[in-house]
């Protein structure tokens, strides 16, 4: 475990501004959080924050408010940065741009030696285009055009954001958008893919903590998808770092509903509390934006 003192995770100022912005927010829950928490719950509650700070303005928020926002933006900057998150867009075939890489750099760097200050200066040239990682208003545009889309393969492929969402009983929303969504050429349903990648393909196949957050992620988007769509499979795809497939799992999405409905939503319902999960204590820390290294402070 890191000295206490390099993780930015446990500072006050997250707290608060997690509480800020789960009263503002409906709230949004995303599935890549839910995966989180497999890994650290309270990573994933500070997930959930930024994703949510959207429905903040910042002259509603305190000073502890702000710099705490300040500080996930720098985390969230940093994290473009991290190896391991660049190798996972390129085995997403993402194109990578190195500018942006170096920007989110300074960026990050700046963010966290210089706080609010700083923070002011990315809102107020339209860097940052809202407070969190959802645009409000974009939400509300992307939910309507999904509860209208009469095709939902030619929805994900063509739409910029192919958001997908479900209101829970509870009122809070559950999104995410899935790696691939395809017509089944035997049966007409709809079969999901999510598709990861891991430099550990031992811990994989031992069906360790990477296992379990894509599960929980890939029955997440079954819920989701069961409401409006006849879903009939749901596969789980895992490369090594060389590309090679080392895990193919095929479920019935149905029975991965069910599951999310019985189990999953408890995680759920935890990230959108105004409590803070406890500090665990067992954590890849090393690897994490909030953890081991503060953001900035090697870039």
């Amino acid at each position: 475990m890191e000295n206490a003192d390099s993780r930015l995770c446990i500072d006050q100022r997250l707290i608060a501004i997690g509480r800020a912005a789960r009263k503002a927010a409906p709230p949004v829950v995303a599935a890549s959080s839910i995966g989180t928490w497999y890994w650290c719950p309270l990573k994933a509650w500070h997930n959930t924050t930024l994703f949510n700070s959207g429905w903040l303005s910042i002259e509603q928020l305190n000073e502890n408010e702000l710099e705490g926002l300040a500080l996930l933006w720098a985390a969230e900057f940093a994290k473009k940065s991290m190896i391991k998150i660049i190798h996972g867009k390129i085995m997403h075939g993402e194109e990578i741009d190195v500018r942006e890489v170096v920007e989110s750099a300074r960026i990050a760097k700046n963010l966290a030696n210089r706080g609010k200050e700083f923070f002011y200066e990315l809102v107020k040239s339209n860097t940052l285009q809202s407070l969190g990682l959802i645009d409000p208003a974009s939400f509300e545009k992307q939910l309507a055009k999904y509860r209208s889309t009469e095709n939902l393969v030619e929805y994900s492929k063509k739409e910029e954001w192919p958001l997908i969402a479900r209101q829970a009983p509870q009122g809070f929303y559950v999104i995410g958008v899935p790696d691939r969504i395809e017509w089944q050429s035997i049966g007409g349903g709809l079969k999901i893919v999510e598709l990861k990648t891991t430099s550990k393909p031992h811990l994989v196949r031992q069906k360790r903590r990477s296992y379990k957050a894509a599960l929980a992620q890939l029955a997440t988007y079954s819920w989701i998808l069961s409401e409006r769509w006849p879903v009939e499979e749901a596969v789980l795809v895992v490369l090594d770092d060389s590309g090679r497939v080392i895990l193919k799992e095929i479920y019935d999405a149905l029975t991965l509903s069910e599951w999310f409905e019985e189990s999953i939503i408890r995680i759920a319902l935890s990230l959108i509390d105004q409590r803070a999960p406890q500090n665990p204590s067992r954590t890849p820390c090393k690897s994490c934006e909030y953890g081991g290294v503060f953001p900035g402070k090697t870039v």
